[in-house]
């Protein structure tokens, strides 16, 4: 079977954010105290409207992407080989005539991972692949915080029949390991959406990126370098990226996308691990541009019982999370 030929069908409304600047919240009333104690006015960025009408969802390989090493790196992150990436998919869509994107990955055969903010409100979703007769059906659940507490931005769908993999395939492995531990690490972000870090200017040229960044505090952090409602005990999973221009970061539009954490010494990027789910980006007063991401960690408090459980309920193994499969990347 060729993996390039593989498309995702949801047949309803997903809530994602759009590469526009008007998408931005603006700082809430208070910020000018933010300014005082030195931390930057900034605020998470909203979500676009659902969009009017199906989204299709393709693997990335689907992408055939074979960069050259001089490719130019926009938004810290660099074109992605999609050969490396077989489990991910990606989405784009018109919303409010800009581009919008959602990304997910399979954790199993039964088991697709994203952000609550991509999965369907209502409705199903499916996916077909080259040489099967009939399509694959996922029905999505969101975590039951995420509407009190946006840093549980995670859902789960259970895909039925299970998908059947072409030999070679691995599916990725979530790391529910405690989010603490990603302090001062690297992490690998995967996007597919805008590249520009300038609010104004976000381009969206249907690539899939993967880019470097540090994980330079959590929800659970004593200090905080962002305004108080993104730490604990109102939001519980959030890992703050840092804001070093040098190192890749999101702008709305790409987020959902696995966030990855090596698993082994050296560059080698297939001994990796998912440690999150892209969810929002910071932006600066001005709206003019975009700073650290805010990532969803799977070794958060939400994630860990919550995923086990669903997995346990719904019958089936997912890398990581609950069973045991012999197809999980290591």
């Amino acid at each position: 079977m060729d993996l390039r030929a593989v498309a995702l069908i949801v047949v309803s409304a997903a809530v994602l954010a759009a590469c526009r600047p008007d998408h931005s919240v603006a700082p809430r009333e208070g910020a000018a105290a933010t300014v005082a104690d030195s931390r930057p006015v900034v605020a998470a960025a909203a979500a676009a409207p659902a969009p009017a009408g199906d989204i299709e969802f393709r693997f990335v390989v689907d992408l055939d992407q074979t960069p050259s090493p001089r490719d130019p790196e926009l938004r810290g992150g660099r074109e992605a080989v999609s050969a490396e990436w077989p489990a991910s998919l990606y989405a784009t869509f018109a919303a409010h005539g800009a581009t919008a994107a959602c990304t997910a990955a399979l954790v199993g055969p039964s088991v697709l991972l994203t952000a609550a903010h991509c999965a369907p409100a209502g409705g199903t979703v499916t996916f077909t692949f080259d040489g099967d007769a009939n399509p694959y059906v996922a029905t999505c659940t969101r975590h039951p915080a995420f509407t009190q507490d946006p840093s549980a931005d995670f859902a789960l769908c259970a895909v039925t029949p299970a998908f059947a993999a072409p030999a070679g395939f691995l599916f990725e492995t979530v790391d529910t390991s405690e989010m603490t531990g990603l302090l001062n690490r690297t992490v690998i972000l995967s996007t597919f959406g805008c590249v520009s870090t300038i609010a104004v200017s976000a381009p969206f040229d249907g690539k899939y990126r993967i880019g470097f960044t540090t994980i330079d505090g959590t929800s659970q952090s004593p200090a905080h370098t962002h305004d108080d409602e993104f730490y604990a005990p109102r939001e519980q999973n959030n890992l703050f990226t840092s804001t070093d221009p040098a190192k890749a970061n999101l702008c709305p539009g790409d987020t959902a996308g696995p966030v990855f954490v090596r698993t082994a010494p050296g560059d080698d990027l297939r001994a990796r691990a998912i440690a999150g789910v892209t969810s929002r980006v910071f932006r600066d007063a001005a709206g003019t541009g975009y700073g650290a991401s805010l990532i969803s960690a799977t070794g958060g408090p939400s994630f860990r019982e919550w995923a086990g459980q669903w997995a346990r309920q719904a019958g089936v193994a997912a890398c990581g999370i609950a069973g045991s499969l012999t197809t999980c990347r290591n």
